[in-house]
């Protein structure tokens, strides 16, 4: 379960697309009042990838994003995206945020990927090559929060099944460094819809593990959450949306 969590997606395993085919990649994100994006062009069938300074919208510092995508061939309900993004910190090198998993886009509809403590991440496709309509059901939504005394950290997924999300998430006040940490892995739905997950979560502050725990859960879309204590006075739980 926690071989995912450092493993990159594996974006060399694309299929050749057709040349000229190309849509534009739109991703953005946010944290406050303060966005960063960028626009990537990107063929389907082919992986793409970006480093370097983010446009800035709002009073934040300057940073950079690195992403990596391989966008799917379209397949029934849209286009599936395999995304890496880190959102770089303007000094050291820890970034603040980090995220890996796989979207369904539809062209012109602008989906909220993932979530993570008060950063937000949204992914957008454009362009004619791209610009079929899709109609059926859209994906799930996987929340989940590790509360440890007064500190909480939300994090959520548009998620599809047997796929793998996780996100990082870096602080400092000082010389103390506080790391969160949490992956998910939704699997198959049984014929009355509900489905395991599999999760890892951890909390460290200044090299000291405050939260630390892993295991699985049955979720029923729309449902209520499940619980876990995940260390001394901390608490995980995780839901699936509709």
């Amino acid at each position: 379960m926690g071989s995912f969590l450092t493993a990159a997606i594996l974006l060399s395993l694309a299929a050749p697309g057709a040349a000229g085919e190309t849509c534009l990649l739109k991703m953005m994100a946010v944290n406050g009042g303060v966005s960063y994006s960028h626009d990537l062009p990107v063929e389907p069938g082919e992986r793409a990838s970006y480093h370097g300074p983010a446009r800035r919208r709002g009073r934040g510092p300057l940073r950079d994003i690195i992403f990596n995508a391989l966008l799917n061939e379209a397949g029934k309900g849209g286009f599936r995206l395999d995304y890496q993004v880190e959102v770089a910190e303007e000094k050291g090198p820890r970034p603040p945020f980090q995220a890996q998993g796989k979207a369904l886009l539809r062209p012109g509809s602008q989906l909220l990927a993932a979530s993570a403590g008060g950063w937000k991440y949204y992914l957008k496709l454009e362009g004619e090559a791209c610009g079929e309509a899709y109609e059926g059901k859209r994906p799930g939504t996987l929340t989940a929060a590790l509360k440890c005394g007064r500190h909480s950290y939300p994090v959520g997924f548009s998620y599809l099944t047997n796929e793998q999300y996780s996100a990082v998430l870096y602080s400092e006040d000082g010389d103390k460094v506080t790391r969160f940490m949490i992956g998910l892995l939704p699997g198959g739905a049984a014929f009355d819809g509900t489905f395991p997950v599999q999760y890892v979560v951890q909390l460290k502050e200044g090299g000291k593990t405050i939260a630390d725990n892993s295991g699985g859960a049955i979720l029923s879309p729309g449902g209520g959450a499940a619980k876990a204590s995940a260390g001394p006075g901390c608490s995980f739980t995780v839901k699936a949306g509709r």
